[in-house]
């Protein structure tokens, strides 16, 4: 039981109704309350044993090695783990570069392109005397470039191409999202949907329904986790706990009816926990905090 529990918390599908009820099952005596405790240690061990090829955790307090191969196979999976190497292959003639879940990296490519890396993402970098290539894979990053004539750099992400000579802009590709940002100079924006060219201050979404121009402030607030800030102004509560998940460990559930509720403000990266409470507070709901970093917001 104390597994499945964990199962679901992890899977990021839980319903209030979920909630109510892991609430009153961890309630009903000691004996359940240890058993939740103990699967989610579990769970903490598996994942980076996994992924990193560590030996895998002892089996202690009564789990049978049954449960261990079981329910630490089901978790691993909830979690984006396999028992097969999960990372890509590299493509012949690139570098690759990759940042963890809350980790930023600067990165000089060459002497003319630079990137910065937000967290969780991988980039692809392709020296040529011409054209320098960038790919992102996934994730978001922040590309300068300061080329000279008769070169310029050419950066991609899910089906849609930048060209530039001389910019700052950031790319993201983030659930079925592609956001370009102009953030200094211009660029040249490639897609199925056609040629654009963007100015400074100005962004772009590309989705399955097609593209679209952002508000104005989209490019320069996209583009502050650079400065280890999150900003939000008028965004929906739930697509600011979404964004959180992407840099805290663990992940904050927001139930109830209060996703859609329009807020603002400022959240520092490097505390990003704290920014749990203020919007709990902001949105006049109860903050519940369960092992691994789950943290449930409820009426």
């Amino acid at each position: 039981m104390a597994r499945s529990w964990v199962v679901r918390l992890k899977s990021g599908e839980a319903t209030q109704s979920d909630v109510d009820m892991l609430l009153s099952w961890r309630a009903q005596d000691a004996e359940n309350e240890g058993a939740f405790r103990q699967a989610v240690r579990l769970w903490e061990q598996l994942g980076p044993a996994l992924a990193g090829g560590a030996a895998l955790p002892a089996i202690d307090g009564g789990l049978s090695r049954r449960w261990f191969l079981g329910g630490g196979v089901a978790m691993a999976a909830v979690a984006g783990l396999a028992l097969v190497p999960l990372a890509a292959p590299v493509p012949a003639g690139a570098r690759e570069y990759r940042t963890g879940k809350g980790e930023r990296r600067q990165i000089r490519l060459e002497p003319e392109v630079s990137a910065e890396l937000n967290t969780d993402s991988r980039l692809l970098f392709w020296a040529d005397a011409a054209s320098p290539r960038v790919e992102l894979s996934h994730g978001e990053a922040l590309i300068s470039a300061t080329c000279d004539p008769g070169r310029q750099l050419i950066a991609t992400a899910d089906d849609v191409e930048v060209r530039a000579r001389v910019a700052r802009f950031s790319m993201r590709s983030e659930g079925g999202l592609m956001r370009v940002a102009c953030l200094a100079g211009r660029i040249e924006v490639v897609s199925p949907d056609g040629r654009t060219t963007v100015d400074a201050g100005a962004s772009l979404d590309f989705q399955a329904g097609g593209v679209k121009a952002t508000a104005p402030d989209v490019a320069e607030s996209g583009a502050a986790w650079q400065r280890d800030l999150f900003l939000f102004k008028d965004r929906p509560a739930g697509e600011v706990i979404a964004e959180l998940n992407r840099y805290r460990p663990g992940r904050v559930y927001l139930l109830g009816s209060r996703n859609d509720v329009r807020i603002s403000g400022v959240i520092h990266l490097e505390r990003a926990d704290f920014a749990v409470d203020h919007i709990a507070r902001s949105l006049g709901m109860k903050v519940t905090r369960l092992p691994g970093g789950i943290a449930i917001l409820r009426n």
